[in-house]
């Protein structure tokens, strides 16, 4: 199983990197050919923004349990984790790769786990409130795409999702009561659950420490986690205008937020070019075969292939430095 991720991971980045090719053909290149060189830094500089803006989260989370590490130590945490989120099937093995390599800096595994949870809250909070903005930012477009609909669909649709949210969030306690009458019911679980009843008190008081954090740092980490999910989906945006085609923010970010969340679950890493293969049908009313391959060819060295190449780097010095401190010690 172990030798297959590797090769998974081959082939998906493959797929992906293969599909601009498909989608427009030999006149990708020449396109290709005629992108300045500045384009291709700013790509680099916005995809490392990203990574910085996260790192800082994961400092300030790590040091509000009493963990402090180095600035770099921590870039180089997150570039390795981003290599295994986007080089493995839905990205599952980043959340291991984090918590085992802020483990190996001294954390416990409950610390670890604790600021990769708050790490995915802060995420959530920040979709949470930037999708319906950009859904109602992105009516628009939508209506363009579909203008037999009437108006008011638009707006049935985003209050009915509205108050599914509420009700789900009415009945959380429901739900979660729920749940735990089910885990109770298999012996096998419940077994486990005792055995780790003190990793989950543990758990619990971290993540009541990272809750009543001051305001100043829960501003911060708010602000970056804006600052770390902002470039990573502005970055189509960017390139369609230097291309000449304005779509509006709102429905380039919630055509990514789908679809890329959608090719997570074809088991494939990086999605195998689907989303690709998705956004171009998305934004095929603005641009068309090859400009769009040219595009999304762009997108992808900004958000896939840059930064596999940097997190394959970092995950190799991370993995170099603990060999040679273990030879080390022997």
């Amino acid at each position: 199983m172990r030798r297959l991720a590797p090769l998974a991971a081959v082939i998906g980045a493959g797929l992906a990197i293969g599909a601009p090719f498909v989608l427009g053909g030999t006149a990708v290149l020449g396109n290709l050919r005629a992108v300045p060189l500045q384009m291709f830094v700013t790509l680099a500089c916005l995809s490392l923004a990203s990574s910085i803006a996260k790192a800082g989260k994961l400092q300030i989370l790590m040091g509000s349990l009493g963990q402090r590490l180095p600035f770099l130590r921590t870039i180089a945490i997150t570039l390795a984790s981003d290599f295994a989120f986007l080089s493995s099937p839905a990205g599952a093995a980043g959340y291991v790769t984090t918590v085992v390599l802020l483990q190996k800096t001294g954390a416990t595994w409950a610390v670890s786990t604790a600021v990769l949870g708050a790490e995915q809250a802060l995420d959530l909070l920040f979709f949470a409130i930037t999708i319906p903005v950009a859904t109602i930012c992105g009516l628009a477009p939508l209506r363009h795409l579909a203008p037999t609909l009437p108006q008011s669909a638009g707006m049935i649709v985003i209050a009915a999702a509205l108050l599914a949210g509420f009700g789900l969030w009415w009945g959380r306690h429901a739900v979660v009561a729920a749940l735990r009458r089910a885990v109770d019911s298999v012996s096998r679980i419940r077994a486990r659950r005792e055995q780790f009843g003190a990793f989950i008190a543990t758990l619990r008081k971290q993540a009541g420490i990272l809750i009543k954090g001051s305001p100043k740092r829960s501003a911060a980490l708010i602000l970056l986690t804006t600052l770390q999910w902002i470039p990573r989906y502005g970055v189509l945006w960017l390139v369609l205008r230097d291309f000449g085609y304005r779509v509006p923010f709102g429905f380039v970010l919630i055509a990514q937020v789908v679809i890329l969340h959608l090719a997570q679950w074809t088991g494939i890493p990086a999605g195998g070019g689907s989303a690709d293969v998705g956004l171009a049908a998305a934004l095929a009313s603005w641009a068309a075969n090859p400009a769009m391959a040219t595009v999304l060819l762009l997108w992808r060295f900004s958000t896939l292939y840059f930064p596999l190449a940097v997190g394959a780097i970092s995950l190799a010095t991370l993995t170099g430095k603990r060999k040679t401190r273990a030879i080390a010690a022997s």
